[in-house]
């Protein structure tokens, strides 16, 4: 039996929080395993698999979505969540991504509307007959350790019996909660039922559920022992409060979020995933700490950096990064007749007053041209927009898909403002 998954620390999967920055400075603090946010099955398969090597990272992209990006340093540590419950997409999955990963475990745990309307994550605690074949097939496939994370049942005796169930398809280990499909965070956590599990069990079990009473190393150690636990994964407790993973005691909150952008700088990340990631690290100070406020306040990733001193860092990876990367967002190239680049920015910066539409209909006016004229395409894949934009004799568009008609306009006036040498034209600081 492979030890992969024995006496482990890990972090565990988080939506929006478990990307590549947050699971390198978890390992950084001291875990020993970290699990990549759950990724529907379907996602993965329509993905195309890119060597960076501008980022030293394996991409997994869909259009000009980083759907997974794997960091060297992790790549014997990091276990990738599927949500899915199609034995053949399962494998599919598996076949395509196990070159990448260190393990590979599904999704039965979360309670989620996402997950659940998909019939994935806790739907599929109640369909054990498709539970079996998920597992049984992804066993067979693998050529890497295969889990998956549950929730206790609504009574102890059943829990024991799907246990039974997902033991037997040849799993390595699987992770359990100890809150029921309908609980929240706010509710008691079923230690003893845990525990019940932990000495049926023929393979190690991960305790989870246990950050409310987490603040510390060392509660880590004390949840692990209550429970019995082979190991224990972390989630809430980890996203709040990063350093507890340090055996030497924790990091202030500041020098926990300059070390969280530090990664987001060399790893090229998103201003939404890191506002996400930087606000639940701030908590309560949101509110009081004018770092926090201007975070909460940034519009784009550069006034995040700008709030914590980081900007200097942040410049200095971002022109790396746009004289490096295949994804040059400083220039335009033209496709069929479509002059297109790599442009977005956040939605609140269309509160101004100026936007890109707004200098775009100036400058025509100036010009004694027509106004420019708007075209949306909803893509099928994700029902996302992508816009268009003529302006004379010449169209403009972002190869960064936008999730409404409005921002898809706007993002399109903002790549024909690059296009036409007007950029400077345009207020602030809208380039992300």
């Amino acid at each position: 039996m492979s030890d992969f998954y024995s006496n482990k620390i890990i972090l565990a999967p988080m939506v929006k929080a478990g990307r590549t920055p947050l699971r390198l400075l978890a390992l950084d603090y001291g875990a020993d395993l970290v699990y990549t946010e759950e990724i529907v099955d379907l996602k993965l398969l329509q993905s195309k698999r890119i060597v960076n090597d501008t980022l030293k990272t394996v991409d997994y992209m869909l259009e000009d979505e980083v759907v997974l990006r794997i960091a060297p340093e992790e790549k014997s540590k990091i276990v990738l969540q599927i949500g899915t419950n199609s034995p053949e997409k399962a494998v599919g999955v598996v076949k395509k991504v196990q070159q990448d990963i260190a393990a590979i475990d599904v999704n039965m745990g979360c309670p989620k509307p996402f997950s659940i309307s998909g019939g994935m994550g806790a739907a599929l605690l109640s369909k054990p007959d498709i539970v079996k074949e998920v597992l049984t097939a992804l066993v067979k496939a693998s050529n890497i350790p295969v889990s998956c994370k549950i929730r206790v049942l609504n009574k102890p005796e059943d829990t024991l019996k799907f246990v039974e169930m997902i033991q037997e398809t040849g799993i390595a280990a699987f992770g359990i909660h100890g809150r029921r499909r309908n609980e929240r965070p706010g509710d008691v956590n079923r230690i003893d039922e845990i525990k019940q599990v932990v000495e049926f069990a023929k393979i190690p079990v991960i305790a989870n559920g246990g950050s409310g009473l987490i603040n510390s190393y060392e509660d880590i150690l004390r949840f692990k022992q209550e429970t019995g636990a082979s190991s224990v994964m972390i989630a809430r407790s980890i996203l709040q409060r990063p350093s507890i993973l340090r055996k030497e005691g924790v990091f202030s909150m500041q020098q926990e979020i300059e070390q969280f952008l530090d990664k987001c700088c060399e790893l090229d990340e998103t201003y939404t995933q890191i506002k996400y990631v930087v606000q639940r690290i701030l908590g309560s100070q949101q509110e009081f700490d004018p770092r926090g406020k201007a975070t909460i306040a940034a519009v784009n990733s550069l006034e995040i950096y700008r709030a914590w001193g980081k900007e200097g860092k942040y410049k200095e990876y971002k022109e790396f990064h746009q004289k490096h990367s295949l994804k040059r967002k400083a220039a335009l190239e033209e496709i069929d007749g479509v002059h297109c680049g790599n442009f977005t920015f956040a939605i609140k910066r269309l509160r101004q007053t100026v936007t890109p539409k707004v200098v775009l209909n100036i400058y025509c006016d100036q010009q004694k041209l027509p106004k420019p004229n708007y075209i949306s395409v909803k893509r099928d894949s994700d029902g996302r927009f992508e816009g268009f934009v003529e302006v004379g004799d010449k169209k403009y568009t972002s190869k960064i898909v936008q999730p409404n008609i409005r921002m898809a306009e706007q993002v399109a006036a903002f790549a024909a403002l690059v296009g036409l040498g007007l950029r400077d034209k345009l207020p602030g600081e809208w380039d992300e």
